[in-house]
Parts: C-alpha cells; sequence; structure tokens
C-alpha cells in the first residue's frame, strides 16, 4: 500500500479518525514496515476506545510514540551494554574467588538442574565456545592439534570430540565468557553450584548479587527483567503500552521514584536495570534520561507507566 492507501486503512480499520497525512508523516510511513506501525496504531485504538485520550487523533499522535520509542530503545541499549561488560567482568572475578579458572565450568557437576526440560549449561557453553571466533580461543584449539602433532583444520568443530574438550580445559574463564550469550551468562550465574566453606556455603550468584548491590531476594527475578529487556531492545518490540509477562519487585531504593507507575508496567523493568547500574552511579544518569523523553508526551509516559494489562503484544 501506498502512504495514502495506509492512512485510509487506519480510518477505516479505526485507529485513527483524521485522514489528514503531512509530508513528514507520509515519509515515515513509506520507510517504515506497516506491520511493526500497526502494533503502536492498535494500542492507540485501544486507549481511544477506553477515552483516555485527550485532544485529536491524527496519524502524527501515533508516529510520536514510534519515534520517543526509538529514543528510549537507544538510550536502554547504552545502559544494557555497560552493564553487561559489567556482568560479565563480576562474573570472571567472582567466579575465580571460588573456584579454578579454566575446566570447572565445562562440566555437568558444576552446576545444579534447576530446569531438567533445559538443555545442560555446561552442553551451552561448551557449544558457544566452538563456534567462537575470537581468536585467542581459535588459536587455543589450533594449538591443541599442532601440539599433538595434527593439521589444523581451520575450525574446531572438525576435531574430534574428546580433544574438543580437552583443548578447551585450557581455556581460562576470562577467555571464553565473552563468547557467550547474556541467556547463557545468566544461567551459569544462576546455575552454579555452590562452594563448601566450612559450615557456609558460598555461592556464585549470590556473590554476583552482593558486587551490584542487588538483595538477594531480588536478584533472580531482576536479573531475568534485566535480559527480556536487553532482547526487547536488541530485536527492536515496542516498549511502550507493553506490560510485562512478570515484573520484578521495585527495588527499595526506588520506592519514592514514579510511584504512580504500575507493577507491571515497563517503568518497573528499567527500575530493575537501574539497580544494577546504581554501584557506579550510573542509574541516576539512566533515569533522569528517561524521565525526560517520558515527559515528552503524556500520552508516551501513560502508555510506558499505566498500560492496558489487555494491549496487544504485537
Amino acid at each position: 500500500m501506498t502512504p495514502r492507501q495506509r492512512v485510509e486503512y487506519l480510518v477505516r480499520r479505526g485507529y485513527i479518525e483524521d485522514e489528514t497525512l503531512s509530508g513528514e508523516a507520509e515519509s515515515f510511513l513509506a520507510q517504515t514496515n506497516f506491520h511493526y506501525f500497526l502494533g503502536y496504531a492498535r494500542n492507540f485504538r485501544k486507549l481511544r476506545r477506553e477515552g483516555l485520550i485527550d485532544g485529536d487523533d491524527r496519524i502524527d499522535r501515533v508516529i510520536k510514540m514510534v519515534e520517543i520509542d526509538h529514543e528510549v530503545s537507544t538510550r536502554l541499549f547504552t545502559a544494557l551494554r555497560t552493564l553487561e561488560w559489567r556482568l560479565r567482568a563480576t562474573l570472571v572475578d567472582r567466579h575465580c574467588d571460588l573456584y579454578e579458572p579454566r575446566a570447572c565450568f565445562l562440566h555437568s557437576e558444576h552446576y545444579r538442574v534447576m530446569n531438567p526440560k533445559a538443555r545442560p549449561i555446561h552442553q551451552v557453553v561448551r557449544e558457544q565456545i566452538l563456534r567462537s571466533r575470537e581468536p585467542f580461543v581459535r588459536g587455543t584449539f589450533e594449538a591443541f592439534e599442532l601440539a599433538h602433532g595434527r593439521v589444523w583444520q581451520d575450525s574446531p568443530e572438525n576435531m574430534d570430540k574428546a580433544d574438543q574438550l580437552a583443548a578447551m580445559e585450557t581455556l581460562p574463564i576470562w577467555a571464553a565468557v565473552d563468547g557467550w550469550t547474556l541467556g547463557a551468562l545468566e544461567r551459569i550465574i544462576t546455575e552454579t553450584a555452590p562452594v563448601h566453606d566450612g559450615t557456609t556455603d558460598r555461592w556464585l550468584w549470590k556473590e554476583v548479587a552482593s558486587a551490584f548491590g542487588v538483595a538477594n531476594a531480588l536478584f533472580h527475578t531482576q536479573l531475568t527483567s534485566v535480559i527480556v529487556t536487553r532482547n526487547l531492545v536488541a530485536h527492536h518490540s515496542r516498549l511502550w503500552m507493553r506490560p510485562t509477562a512478570s515484573s520484578p519487585k521495585r527495588p527499595k531504593i526506588y520506592r519514592n521514584v514514579s510511584s504512580d507507575a504500575e507493577p507491571k508496567s515497563m517503568y518497573v523493568a528499567w527500575l530493575a536495570l537501574a539497580a544494577f547500574l546504581r554501584p557506579a552511579g550510573g542509574d541516576k544518569h539512566l533515569l533522569a534520561d528517561l524521565d525526560a523523553l517520558l515527559s515528552r508526551d503524556p500520552l508516551y509516559e501513560r502508555g510506558v507507566k499505566r498500560p492496558l494489562l489487555s494491549a496487544a503484544v504485537a
């Protein structure tokens, strides 16, 4: 459909009422996947039908939701990248405090089974190391083959499985960690078995939680929330009018921050991210920037802090 036909479709289906199409709006529609745009228009229509929208309902108002959402995602991505770097570094530091730096994280006995239906994390870790393109990791496999009088065949996947594992066991965790997905990183942190220190169990996840100043009772749900947020941002998903499937509890340190935000709102999920950035002071900058973006349009702020729980996920 042409931009004009798209507007006519939106009016015909009750998404908007005003058929006015500015030059900016026409350009936007011409360059945006219409199905993606409908996710915003559909929720705009829900708000209209609930009588929650004041003022006109031109297509420009829907476009503004998309544009602010893009700016919010860009700001969140910066914060998420910062957290991801710190999370990997903290995992390495705390892991090396408790365990040997090599080999142990490749074996099943290093972990506890938390979800019997999930693929064992030690297998996931091995596969992600094998797929790594990092020169040091590749060089480790090559050096292992050459040391045993074999010709290097350009990929560790061409090696015998026993030799693959033997070569991997020489890799220190700090050389392997950057090749793991954030989902694998979460599982390594939360599923690693404790170290028995006399009468006390020392858990890797508790050590990481302490490093970030996150309460043990909230750590698992907050870490999961951060990873879900990261995936939404990385895959360009809509944040406006998206209730969370399972929100973390609001961190106590932010109990007075935007108290009007509902428990299942995106804003509470962003507070969980801010809590992880707090030790270095990054939370204040993040929340100030997000609040400034939200203040640009009351309709956008309403959709982030108080989404309709029936809002479409598309």
